[in-house]
């Protein structure tokens, strides 16, 4: 399972932000006690800005119960998280240019945002493996082969292979 380690429950939804989110996929994001009165209308508030890590490609963004893998980072995210609990979010597969206060997750169809909805990052599947050895039984099947190669290809290495198990060590 994947260690949660951002979390935040919405409290307001500005009226113009289902035009951000169908125009240029985009949700801004804003501490309910933070934002300027000019940025409410087009800002998702939010309470209970909690991060405890850093946001990394590859993780998970959960926005009202619909995944997004997120893809790049800006340098000034966490700060930005921290400080001001604000945070841009582009649904655009990491296509666009990237400032320093936004993430870019996948291109996908984005949930309706309402008042109570939960926005969450958790790490990635794979980087909770990360520093351990896992062993894949079964090695002879094709799947077991297709997760060992899954793993190598995020940059695991095969340290141990016999006819029923193969070893591999994430880094």
């Amino acid at each position: 399972m994947s260690k949660k380690y951002y979390s935040t429950k919405i409290v307001g939804v500005g009226g113009d932000v289902p035009k951000f989110l169908n125009v240029v996929k985009m949700l801004v994001m804003f501490d309910d006690s933070m934002v300027l009165p000019e940025l409410r209308e087009f800002s998702v508030l939010h309470s209970g800005n909690k991060l405890e890590g850093d946001i990394k490609p590859g993780d998970i963004l959960n926005v009202a119960g619909t995944e997004f893998e997120i893809i790049k980072v800006g340098e000034d995210v966490h700060s930005n998280i921290r400080t001001l609990g604000h945070i841009i979010i582009k649904f655009d597969g990491g296509m666009g240019e990237l400032l320093a206060g936004s993430i870019h997750v996948e291109d996908k169809p984005i949930p309706k945002i309402q008042v109570g909805d939960e926005i969450s990052i958790s790490e990635a599947s794979a980087a909770v493996l990360k520093g351990n050895k896992v062993a894949i039984i079964g090695a002879g099947g094709d799947l077991s082969k297709k997760v060992a190669q899954v793993l190598v290809d995020s940059g695991a290495e095969i340290v141990g292979e016999d006819s029923a198990n193969i070893v591999v060590n994430v880094k």
